[in-house]
């Protein structure tokens, strides 16, 4: 993997402020982090459109009574 030589240095920065016990904990931990995003990010978009059509489903249900 391939990383701008600043991004090393405040990956080396956490480790040395003992946040991190490694680059590759650190990395592991932003992975996980990105992981975590994208399924909230889904979640909420499946939400959002089930939410949305229950609410188009009682409008046309009140629209037809």
């Amino acid at each position: 993997m391939s990383l701008p030589s600043e991004l090393v240095d405040r990956l080396d920065s956490l480790v040395n402020d003992g946040i991190f016990s490694s680059r590759s904990d650190a990395l592991r931990y932003g992975a996980r982090l990105v992981v975590r995003e994208e399924q909230l990010e889904r979640l909420h978009d499946r939400a959002d459109s089930e939410a949305r059509e229950d609410v188009a489903e009682r409008l046309e249900r009140k629209r037809v009574s």
